[in-house]
């Protein structure tokens, strides 16, 4: 059995309305099931979704404050006031304000911009700005992806004769600013009935009311803005979105060629997931690493020379910002493990790493590599030597809500704020373990134990005959794929693996080809070079990702990419030609050594198993037959202090010590085969699928090559034919070894067979022996032959040795029927 990473997370849906929708809207069953499983019915709204378009954007002025807004705007502009733009470091925050330099340039407004530093002033509205502001002659301040928290410094402003608009999407606090307009559509008491848009989302509909139609020329940027920002693709956003890509594919402006140009991308065929992994982070580049007003000069460009050099500029942080995390990546990494160490390898149920030296413009990218890494909630946090203070960013999981944790933790903090999945924070050094306390603890109360395991929603389940190039082009529809609305994931149970190989930079991807059905599907799993040795041709698998169509030298063709992946099979590695295999037991318990136990079929194995790695934290395990001196054996565990060996006093005995595999055991290595009905049985209970055994690896054993060669059992029909001579011969065998030869040649079988089943007449009571006579005991009891030791003993070794004789596909059928079913003989 291989165990999925993730959580599968599979919807209930009724077939009726996945026909439904796939004759209203003339969609393929795979796109009909993706809508079904969404919760989409054949509606208007349906139609809607599928069909985005200009009529479908809402009222900007049911937005709360934005009449006030739009009022107050106007009179800057008519009296030529100076207006300053605040913005914000990230890509939102860039495209806002370049958006806002569109407006007010589009008003003929008298205006400048200032974006603060992200490491030198942090985020948001600061004192000192506005002392700047007043300097500077400026009336109205427009805040764009920021200060809906900013309450002091509003009212500072105020005090200091300057009107403050802000424009915000971030979680509303409790308490507001005074501010002459707040246009945020989170505000508790704002009808506007969408509630996700970006904060250039929210300058888009700015722009709507000033100039009293929907901008569709300003969709652009908002589209980047809403997908870097990860804002829900639903709603409104949906629209944005389509409208932006659309108008940066037909007709992108200098700075988006630019900015194509740099990332290897051509305009016409950017997607939502070309701007999430390739424009954003450049975007996002320059406010991390020196100061994000490069990101608006580039967005603001008129000409493409222009535009390039600031393009170039924004590549070059990009590269660094990427080496910059990496390196922080493996700090952050030791310095947790550090503190797992030092707490008893208890692990805390929220990440909270703070330190000198750390960029807090990448805080936020190093904490969601954590988060992935670990499945934790994960603040990191850059301490300045000087003040103290520690500036940096916080990543949630699903589940737990990060600015309401915050929110409880407010009095040890600065200044905070966000929203459930990410957030930005100040605050001393002093309070930053206490804040990791308290997370760790509302951690513990907030989130329970299935809440730890990662989560893949599948949108639906499929057999591979559904899935075709027509099938696969129409999810297109679907578009464009982000938050709110992913890439279908699709799951298709029990495909074949025919081929399976690594590629690229040292061998990190994998390439497969499975089958179900007669039909193929090739597929690709990123990351996953490491799972080959899982993944090998003839293991059945279910499939869990997402389905594409491949382009290449003008051929198309469907392919999946591989997210993650099960199977009930158990994996069988046969090494019974390994002859030196204590270097490969090594090697497998190095790999990954707190997943692994051994199985030894003899106490010399097992001691010598024991002397190896009896220090390492694994279970070892003997396979016991009589005869062993367990005292010995005992003695080898004692003496190396054997952490987590286990000796079997009755390797059969479901009473007595025995291994039992549970979640922490994944891989079996077995140090020779079972040689005994009893060890079979328990063997068995290892291979069931409720212990969680995902691998077995054999190795030969010399015990079971010697009695291969040696054992050989007689049916029933040979014991009658060699009783009948033994009753014709007579009441006394004077010469019993040449009655045994004689008997050998009349019946064509060896010596060794006519000896064993002698021995087992004697035991049987059906020959009396008396010295070298031999007496045939007239009308003896009915005896069973399992009755007899010498029957049993060479029966149980026979069961061993048709093991040892099994050709390696014959074995693997073996242990996957001992896998699947609690029964059976071999």
């Amino acid at each position: 059995m291989i165990h999925s990473k993730y959580r599968w997370d599979i919807p209930s849906y009724d077939e009726g309305t996945v026909s439904g929708l796939a004759a209203e809207f003339k969609v393929s069953r795979l796109v009909a099931g993706v809508l079904a499983s969404r919760g989409w019915t054949p509606s208007e709204a349906t139609s809607a979704f599928l069909h985005p378009a200009i009529d479908q954007l809402l009222d900007p002025f049911a937005m709360k404050g934005m009449s006030t807004a739009v009022e107050r705007i106007s009179l800057a502009v008519r009296e030529g006031e100076r207006i300053r733009v605040y913005g914000d470091y990230d890509a939102d925050g860039v495209t806002s304000t370049a958006l806002m330099i569109r407006l007010l340039n589009e008003l003929g407004a008298n205006f400048d911009t200032y974006i603060p530093h992200r490491s030198r002033e942090g985020y948001g509205l600061n004192i000192n700005a506005i002392d700047l502001a007043v300097e500077a002659g400026v009336r109205l301040l427009i805040t764009v992806d920021n200060g809906i928290s900013a309450v002091e410094q509003i009212a500072y402003a105020m005090q200091r004769g300057i009107d403050v608009i802000v424009t915000d999407h971030h979680e509303p606090p409790e308490i507001l600013p005074e501010a002459i307009a707040l246009v945020n559509p989170k505000q508790k008491d704002c009808p506007y009935p969408f509630k996700g848009l970006c904060g250039a989302g929210v300058v888009f509909k700015l722009a709507h009311a000033m100039l009293g139609r929907p901008v569709i020329e300003y969709a652009d940027l908002a589209a980047i803005g809403t997908i870097a920002d990860l804002m829900p693709l639903s709603g409104e956003n949906r629209i944005i979105a389509r409208l932006g890509l659309a108008q940066m594919r037909r007709n992108p402006i200098a700075g988006i060629r630019a900015l194509c140009k740099v990332a290897g991308l051509k305009a016409e065929d950017l997607t939502s997931g070309r701007i999430g992994f390739s424009l954003a982070p450049r975007l996002n580049a320059g406010g991390r690493l020196e100061h994000a007003d490069t990101a608006v000069k580039l967005l603001a460009a008129v000409h493409d020379e222009e535009a390039e050099r600031f393009a170039e500029d924004l590549d070059r942080l990009n590269l660094e910002r990427q080496a910059l995390v990496e390196q922080t990546v493996i700090e952050a990494d030791e310095m947790w493990q550090r503190q797992c160490a030092a707490d008893e390898g208890k692990r805390r149920n929220v990440i909270v790493l703070a330190k000198e030296g750390w960029n807090a413009g990448i805080a936020g990218l190093v904490a969601s590599k954590l988060v992935e890494r670990y499945y934790r909630p994960a603040i990191i946090l850059a301490t300045d030597a000087e003040t103290g203070l520690c500036k940096g960013s916080a990543r949630s999981i699903e589940g737990f809500d990060l600015y309401e944790a915050l929110t409880d933790c407010a009095d040890l903090m600065e200044h905070y704020g966000g929203h459930q999945a990410a957030a930005g924070m100040t605050l001393s050094r002093d309070n930053v373990s206490e804040l990791a306390e308290r997370l760790h603890v509302l951690a513990g109360e907030r989130l329970s134990a299935e809440d730890w395991q990662p989560k893949r929603r599948v949108d639906l389940v499929i057999p591979l005959s559904e899935v075709s190039l027509k099938s696969v082009d129409q999810l297109a529809d679907l578009e464009p794929f982000g938050n709110g609305n992913p890439t279908p994931r699709v799951m298709i149970k029990d495909v074949t693996i025919r081929e399976s190989r690594t590629m690229g930079k040292e061998d990190k991807h994998l390439r497969l080809t499975v089958e179900q059905s007669g039909q193929s599907l090739e597929m690709v799993a990123f990351g996953m070079g490491n799972q080959r040795s899982r993944l090998l041709p003839g293991v059945q698998i279910d499939f869990l990702g997402e389905l594409s169509v491949n382009e290449w030298n003008g051929n198309r063709k469907v392919q999946a990419m591989l997210q993650d992946f099960r199977s009930r099979q158990l994996l069988l590695k046969d090494r019974r030609k390994e002859r030196d295999f204590w270097t490969e037991v090594e090697n497998a318990i190095l790999s990954d050594p707190s997943r692994m136990a051994i199985g030894c079929a003899t106490a010399i194995l097992y001691k010598e198993a024991v002397t190896r790695f009896g220090h390492s934290g694994i279970a070892i395990c003997l396979y016991h037959e009589g005869g062993i001196d367990l005292g010995a054996v005992a003695e080898t565990a004692a003496s190396v202090s054997a952490t987590n060996s286990v000796l079997a006093a009755s390797f059969g005995d479901e009473d007595g010590q025995n291994f039992q595999s549970n979640e922490q055991w994944r891989h079996l290595l077995l140090l020779g085969l079972p040689a005994s009905e009893m060890e079979i049985r328990t063997l068995k209970r290892w291979l069931s699928p409720e212990q969680g055994l995902e691998s077995v690896t054999v190795y030969a054993d010399p015990r079971m090559e010697r009695a291969s060669r040696a054992a050989q059992i007689p049916d029933r029909k040979q014991f009658g034919e060699v009783y009948s001579l033994c009753r014709n011969k007579g009441s006394w065998l004077d010469s019993p070894d040449g009655f045994l030869q004689d008997t050998a040649l009349k019946t064509g079988h060896t010596l060794s067979t006519i000896r064993m089943i002698h021995e087992v007449f004697i035991e049987l009571g059906f020959i009396a022996a008396d010295g070298s006579s031999r007496k045939i005991v007239p009308n003896p009891p009915r005896r069973e032959l399992e009755d007899s030791p010498r029957y049993r003993k060479a029966t149980e070794l026979a069961v061993g040795t048709r093991l040892v004789e099994l050709t390696t596909e014959e074995l693997r059928k073996w242990f996957t029927a001992c896998h699947t079913t609690s029964s059976g003989a071999v």
